[in-house]
């Protein structure tokens, strides 16, 4: 089996999950995953607060059919009962917003855009 392999910004989530000691799953396919159609790879599961967060890199989330994917992936998770947030590279990025960025992700909230 083929292990996931971590970009620097999942890398940045995945310390301050662990640093802050909250409960999380990395990497968890649901309803197939990228092999079956309406299926989705979510990059950080918090079971226990029913969130499912999705950690983007500008580069290759932007233009219409990335978006029109990233919409239809948004709406599969919520149609199992997870509150999608969407973290976005620049904002991971930046120390001066990084820490707003995670607690708003810890509520469910994303930073506006």
């Amino acid at each position: 089996m083929a292990q996931a392999v971590m970009t620097d910004i999942e890398t940045i989530v995945y310390n301050y999950l662990i640093r802050h000691k909250i409960d999380f799953q990395f990497q968890t396919s649901l309803s197939g995953g990228f092999f079956e159609l309406g299926g989705a790879v979510c990059d950080f599961l918090l079971p226990a607060r029913g969130l499912a967060w999705r950690v983007f890199g500008e580069y290759w989330h932007q233009g219409i059919e990335k978006t029109g994917q990233d919409q239809i992936q948004r709406e599969q998770l919520e149609s199992l009962g997870w509150r999608v947030v969407d973290l976005w590279g620049s904002d991971l990025l930046d120390p001066t917003r990084l820490e707003q960025t995670m607690k708003l992700a810890l509520r469910g909230e994303e930073m506006l855009r």
